[in-house]
């Protein structure tokens, strides 16, 4: 595909944030995850909740969430979207007391 035959690059980039993950959106919202996402520039980790869309086609948008508390009147919440090769590490987290679901990715 040539440069001028490819959609604008937010359009590319919206449709990555679709994914055919292994599990079911009842297993996945609102669940505990423990995470840890790395990139090339960056590392970042913690623990947060699931957030999931889903399509009628079974695509889901895959968000983890971190609410903080930077003041007493504040809570910010910090979203991180997944993409495929991060939906494909979701695990069952080996202890339950941390968390439902582990990603190493």
């Amino acid at each position: 595909m040539t440069q001028e035959n490819k959609p604008p690059k937010k359009d590319r980039m919206a449709r990555e944030f679709w994914v055919k993950p292994n599990w079911s959106i009842d297993d996945l919202d609102d669940k505990r995850v423990q995470f840890e996402l790395t990139d090339p520039k960056i590392t970042v980790s913690g623990v947060g909740v699931f957030r999931i869309g889903q399509r009628p086609t079974g695509e889901q948008h895959i968000e983890i969430v971190v609410t903080t508390a930077p003041s007493y009147w504040e809570l910010r919440d910090h979203i991180f979207t997944l993409r495929q090769r991060h939906a494909d590490q979701i695990r069952k987290h080996p202890d339950q007391s941390i968390a439902e679901f582990q990603l190493i990715a």
